[in-house]
């Protein structure tokens, strides 16, 4: 389970983004986190993942959790998706397993050798969105999971998450799934 008690955060030279907030997150629910674009959404995920510290408070995390930002880039780390593929092996992914998930399945595979650079953004969210749905036993951090998806990977994408326990998303579209609970963040408080 996620839990932030009585935390502060401020990005330096600025104003309290957040002061005294408090969040519990049962490892079995869903959640999703709205709000308007500069309210703190991304900066809470990164705080909930360890990427940024508070000033006060404790953070808890589970030991096993997939954090998936907006800029998916961050997060491949070889040249081409194949070379980035190998670095997963390594730490246990199963590849026939990722490479037949429905998010990726039809890719042609030429996609798997291109440079990232010539890889569209939706290939990229959807092949770093099909890593973190293969990590089956993690609690997900999904932050803007779906802008950069096509109408049938938005509809494969929220199929695939139906099937999930555990995830915090952050997200302006509303996907037609069933929430444990739905925040909104605004002027740092979760309402």
């Amino acid at each position: 389970m996620f839990e932030l008690q009585n935390f502060c955060f401020s990005y330096p030279g600025r104003e309290v983004l957040f002061d005294d907030l408090s969040l519990s997150l049962p490892r079995s629910q869903n959640c999703l986190l709205q709000g308007e674009n500069g309210c703190g959404k991304s900066t809470l995920l990164k705080i909930l993942c360890g990427k940024l510290q508070p000033l006060c408070g404790k953070v808890k995390r589970p030991a096993r959790y997939f954090y998936l930002p907006q800029e998916v880039e961050s997060r491949i780390l070889g040249i081409n998706l194949s070379q980035d593929l190998q670095l997963w092996q390594m730490a246990g992914l199963d590849l026939d397993m990722l490479k037949s998930h429905p998010l990726v399945a039809n890719f042609p595979k030429v996609y798997w050798e291109l440079p990232l650079r010539e890889l569209s953004q939706g290939s990229k969210q959807a092949y770093m969105l099909s890593i973190a749905l293969c990590h089956a036993d993690h609690y997900l951090l999904l932050d803007e999971p779906y802008p950069a998806l096509d109408k049938e990977r938005r509809h494969t994408l929220t199929k695939e998450l139906s099937k999930k326990r555990g995830m915090l998303m952050v997200s302006h579209y509303r996907p037609e799934l069933s929430f444990d609970s739905i925040l909104h963040l605004q002027e740092g408080k979760l309402l």
